[in-house]
C-alpha cells in the first residue's frame, strides 16, 4: 500500500480468515423506520460479540417530523414516523455506527438536503446520492435509490424548484438513480464492499434461482424479460468487482456468488447447479475484460436481504479482513473517512461532465485525465458528528 498517494491496498480477501483482524458488520435490509427493533434484534442476536457497524440497504425512512410526510412516496394510508424522531431529537442514540443508502421510500427532503451524504443523527449516516467511505482499511461504496431508464439522463429537480412547484411532482422521481450518481462510483479503481438498493439485472442467475422462484413466483416474467434488477448496477459489480454486493427491495432472502471470468449476466458461477432452471434468455454478452486470467476462485459475493420483520430474514452478519497498516485503523473505536479518490471523482466529473452514453465513456481515460491523487492527509477526511 501506497499511502504517500492515496492507494487503497489490494481489494480485501472476501473470506475471513480467524488469523486476521476484521471488520464485523451487521447488514439489514429494508428498515421501514424499524430503528429500535432493529438496534434490539442486534443486541439479542449478537450480544456475545456485536458487530463494528450496521448497514442499512434502504428504505431508512429518516422522517424527523409531520412536515417531511410529503416528501414520501408511500401512500397515506400507510405513512407513519417511525422511530427516527427519537434518534433525530437525541432522545435515543444508536448503539453502534450506523451507515444507511437511500431506498425508494424515504424522506427525499431530507436526504435532499444532503446530496453528497452526511450525519443525520448521532451514529448515523446517509452514504448520499451516491458515495464511498473507508472504514478501518476497507473501502464500502453505496448507491441510493432505485434505476428507471427514463430519469436515468435528467437531472433532479432542486430543492428550491420543489418548494416552489410542491412535492406531488417530483416525490416519485427524486430516488431514480441518475447518471451523474454512478459515474463517480465507476471512476473507482476498486472497492470492497458496494451497497445498492434494488439488485443487479441478472443476479438472479447466479443463485438457487428454483428457491428464489418458489418464494417469489411473480419475479418469473421480470427474470425472463431480464428486467429483474437495474442494469447500471450489473455493469458496477463487473468494473468494481467488489468481495461483496449488498441489496434489498425485493424483501427476500438471496445469495448468489459471481465469479469474476463468469460475469455474463445469466452465467451461473456453477452451470451444473442442479436448481438452475432454463428461462430461454441464451446471452452471450461479452464482460468486456481482457483479463483471461483471473482465477475461479475469486469472486463476487451477493446478499440481498428482507424487510424488517418477525420470521423475515432481514439481517446477516459479513465479516471483511481489515487493514491494520492504514490510516483509518482504528483498534479502540470505529471512524468513518470520506474516500480520497471518489471525492476527486466528483470534483473532477463537476468540471468535466461527460456528455457520451454510459456505455460509451472510458473510465480509464476519465481517470488519467483526472490525474493522481496526490499525498492524502487523511485526518481531513475523518467524519464527526456535530
Amino acid at each position: 500500500m501506497n499511502v504517500a498517494i492515496g492507494v487503497l491496498s489490494k481489494k480485501k480477501e472476501c473470506n475471513y480468515r480467524a488469523v486476521m483482524t476484521h471488520l464485523r458488520i451487521a447488514v439489514q435490509g429494508c428498515a421501514h423506520g424499524e430503528l429500535v427493533n432493529i438496534y434490539n434484534h442486534v443486541a439479542r442476536q449478537y450480544a456475545s460479540e456485536m458487530p463494528d457497524i450496521l448497514i442499512v440497504l434502504g428504505d431508512f425512512q429518516s422522517l424527523r417530523d409531520e412536515d417531511d410526510m410529503d416528501s414520501i412516496a408511500v401512500p397515506d394510508k400507510y405513512k407513519k414516523l417511525g422511530d427516527f424522531p427519537k434518534y433525530f431529537t437525541g432522545e435515543l442514540e444508536a448503539p453502534l455506527l450506523t451507515i444507511f443508502i437511500g431506498g425508494n421510500h424515504e424522506n427525499m427532503r431530507g436526504l435532499a438536503e444532503l446530496p453528497r451524504g452526511g450525519f443525520v443523527a448521532k451514529n448515523i449516516y446517509y452514504m448520499g446520492y451516491s458515495g464511498s467511505i473507508v472504514v478501518q482499511g476497507v473501502r464500502i461504496s453505496g448507491l441510493s435509490g432505485i434505476y428507471k431508464s427514463h430519469d436515468f439522463e435528467r437531472p433532479r429537480a432542486s430543492l428550491s424548484q420543489i418548494k416552489a412547484e410542491g412535492w406531488g411532482r417530483h416525490v416519485r422521481n427524486m430516488y431514480h438513480v441518475r447518471k451523474t450518481d454512478v459515474l463517480p462510483l465507476f471512476m473507482l479503481t476498486q472497492t470492497d464492499i458496494m451497497l445498492s438498493h434494488d439488485w443487479p439485472n441478472g443476479i438472479a442467475h447466479h443463485g438457487d434461482l428454483k428457491k428464489l422462484l418458489k418464494q417469489k413466483p411473480f419475479f418469473k416474467r421480470d427474470i425472463f424479460n431480464n428486467d429483474l434488477g437495474s442494469p447500471v448496477n450489473w455493469q458496477l459489480l463487473r468494473k468494481l468487482t467488489p468481495c461483496w454486493w449488498l441489496s434489498a427491495h425485493l424483501h427476500v432472502k438471496f445469495e448468489a456468488q459471481v465469479a469474476l471470468n463468469k460475469r455474463a449476466r445469466n452465467e451461473s458461477t456453477e452451470n451444473t447447479d442442479s436448481n438452475e432452471i432454463d428461462l430461454g434468455l441464451d446471452d452471450d454478452e461479452d464482460d468486456g475484460d481482457d483479463d483471461a486470467n483471473i482465477e475461479t476462485s475469486e469472486k463476487t459475493n451477493f446478499l440481498a436481504l428482507d424487510k424488517c420483520g418477525r420470521n423475515r430474514k432481514h439481517m446477516e452478519i459479513i465479516t471483511v479482513e481489515a487493514d491494520t497498516s492504514h490510516p483509518t485503523f482504528h483498534p479502540e473505536a470505529v471512524q468513518i473517512y470520506v474516500d480520497p479518490e471518489f471525492v476527486a471523482n466528483q470534483q473532477f466529473l463537476e468540471k468535466n461532465p461527460p456528455k457520451s452514453r454510459l456505455e460509451h465513456i472510458s473510465f480509464e481515460s476519465l481517470r488519467e485525465r483526472r490525474g493522481e491523487l496526490g499525498e492524502i492527509d487523511w485526518e481531513s477526511y475523518r467524519l464527526n458528528y456535530a
